[in-house]
């Protein structure tokens, strides 16, 4: 397995633009941009949060049919988060153990936070968190007629 940092994907490069001019991977593969299907396997939390997902991707201009099984990945664990937050809402964080009377720990507890770091880490990646997007430096596109810039120099 390589060492260092994870290289990004060129559309997250591209949009976040390279300040410092670096060199960067030019012979990166295009993924197909097509629209990845729904598997079925999936329950309602999940499917929900991948139709709310790959529309977001897809108004970016980061959905591709190649992200399929990082997204299945994402909203398994996200599914799984949202059960074990549902466990802990009518169990608590705390629990009596049963063996020998003291106070635990939920296991949903440490459910729900090892799927809430698996959640965070993928939405990372996809450059979906405030802090990830805000690295993003998006190209506005120019609706103007050109008459704008003759305007400002002229008056």
């Amino acid at each position: 397995m390589a060492k260092g940092r994870i290289p990004k994907p060129k559309a997250i490069n591209d949009l976040k633009g390279d300040p410092h001019k670096r060199r960067r991977h030019k012979a990166e593969p295009d993924p197909p941009k097509n629209r990845p299907t729904c598997p079925d396997h999936l329950d309602d939390f999940a499917r929900q949060e991948w139709e709310s997902v790959t529309e977001q991707l897809d108004q970016m201009g980061l959905l591709s049919s190649a992200d399929a099984t990082a997204l299945e990945l994402y909203c398994s664990a996200y599914a799984r988060y949202r059960h074990a937050e549902e466990m802990v809402k009518k169990y608590g964080e705390v629990i009596v153990s049963p063996v020998n009377k003291y106070p635990m720990v939920s296991p949903y507890s440490t459910v729900l936070n090892k799927n809430l770091e698996t959640c965070r880490r993928l939405l990372l990646e996809f450059g979906l968190t405030p802090a990830s997007r805000s690295r993003c430096a998006i190209q506005k596109k120019d609706d103007s007629n050109g008459w704008g810039e003759f305007f400002k120099v002229v008056g």
